[in-house]
């Protein structure tokens, strides 16, 4: 900690976010109780933006499993999505990605083509339509997010973050946690 921030040192935000470079062995062995509160924090907080995102959905008239598969084919990296890969992205079976999308298509919030190289595979796209029901249903979840986060003291966010930094392998030393660091 002592190449932080004079703030970050003092008001001890960043405490936790520090720590989780040690998750991987030391707080785990020795503090295992504040390594379980930190998972409890993180735990919480995933299940309740996904109930949030999940009821706007269904507001919005999507079930939330189609609302997944549309937010990951949209979200892909600008081209269009392989069923197959929807299928791994979505943890389901290819089949079961395959009537999603047919369910998509039918609101008129995706086209499936089929590929240039292979005509077994489907790529899948978004529609303007389909980015529109995307930008309504994030609109809802933003203003229902906002409040949520606001509930939060820094120590739960940092045991939260401290948790997720820890699941998607981000090392204390990367560009991304310098970054983060000095804000």
């Amino acid at each position: 900690m002592a190449n932080l921030p004079e703030t970050a040192r003092s008001n001890g935000t960043m405490n936790a976010y520090v720590d989780w470079a040690d998750i991987r062995d030391t707080v785990r062995k020795t503090d295992f109780q504040t390594y379980i509160r930190k998972i409890a924090e993180a735990r919480y907080v995933t299940r309740k933006v996904l109930r949030i995102v999940n009821d706007q959905a269904q507001e919005h008239g999507l079930d939330p499993l189609v609302h997944q598969a549309l937010l990951q084919i949209y979200g892909s990296d600008g081209t269009a999505l392989a069923v197959n890969v929807l299928a791994k992205r979505l943890d389901i079976a290819p089949a079961f990605a395959s009537r999603l999308v047919r369910e998509l298509e039918n609101l008129g919030y995706v086209r499936r083509e089929s590929s240039p190289t292979d005509k077994r595979v489907k790529h899948v796209s978004a529609t303007d339509d389909g980015v529109a029901m995307l930008e309504q249903i994030d609109q809802s979840v933003y203003h229902h997010i906002s409040y949520f986060h606001r509930q939060f003291d820094e120590e739960q966010k940092m045991a939260a973050l401290s948790i997720f930094a820890f699941y998607v392998g981000l090392d204390s030393s990367s560009p991304v946690a310098r970054a983060i660091r000095e804000g």
